[in-house]
């Protein structure tokens, strides 16, 4: 399923993953790309929208998590689809630094063990390094803002006319509860802290999470508010997993 949030961004539905954003215009681009389960549910999102994966132009991704990137391997092999990721992360990706390690709760651990086919990871090639600062000719224009704490390089995306935020894990809205990137998934908590307190300074209207339910008004208002009561970690105490 397809569904539009603004005239030329749509979020791919149904996804195991991360949100799995489609932008039209200069071809068709995603930002970031769910587990390895979900290739079909991109492959019905492109149909639904007319197009196919050899419309897609390229993939950019907030970070190199599993959850966010793991559609990118096959879609490389099969359909030649290039990549964009902040230089930091990049070799993470390219499989050239392992995969960080997480402490996690058994029965998450023993839900992924048993499913690890569905979930591997499989490093890609990074087309475009990504750096802070840089601009991307999609949705009229989104900066690339290095925001790491979660992964060295985690990025968000911001249209600044548009008000618009890409905010990856830095920022995400699960069961309508808007917080910081996971704790038990962000290894430097200081730098998420300094990275949440950029965004405090951006004016942002429309919030587009890597994981929940976009915002598509009111949601910088509501991220200074939260931030205020101090109930965004790790500049607050909330630490909701």
């Amino acid at each position: 399923m397809v569904v539009n949030l603004t005239r030329d961004i749509y979020q791919i539905t149904n996804s195991f993953g991360s949100n799995i954003y489609l932008l039209i215009g200069n071809g068709l681009t995603l930002v970031d790309a769910g587990f390895p389960v979900d290739l079909p549910a991109i492959h019905l999102g492109l149909r639904r929208m007319g197009a196919s994966f050899r419309n897609l132009q390229l993939v950019v991704a907030t970070h190199y998590h599993g959850d966010h990137v793991g559609t990118i391997s096959g879609m490389k092999r099969r359909h030649g689809v290039r990549t964009a990721i902040h230089e930091k992360d990049a070799p993470f990706a390219q499989g050239e630094i392992p995969y960080e390690r997480f402490e996690v709760e058994t029965s998450r651990l023993i839900f992924y063990t048993a499913l690890w086919p569905f979930f591997r990871y499989r490093p890609f090639k990074v087309d475009h390094p990504l750096r802070e600062g840089d601009h991307l000719d999609l949705a009229g224009g989104l900066e690339v803002i290095h925001t790491p704490g979660h992964t060295a390089g985690s990025i968000c995306l911001y249209q600044r006319k548009r008000r618009i935020l890409f905010s990856g894990d830095l920022l995400r809205n699960e069961n309508g509860v808007l917080e910081g990137p996971p704790p038990q998934f962000t290894p430097d908590p200081e730098a998420a802290r300094s990275s949440l307190l950029k965004l405090k300074e951006l004016d942002f209207e429309v919030l587009l999470p890597g994981h929940g339910r976009p915002i598509l008004g009111g949601a910088g208002d509501l991220f200074q508010s939260l931030l205020e009561q101090g109930r965004i970690w790790p500049l607050g105490e909330s630490k909701r997993h």
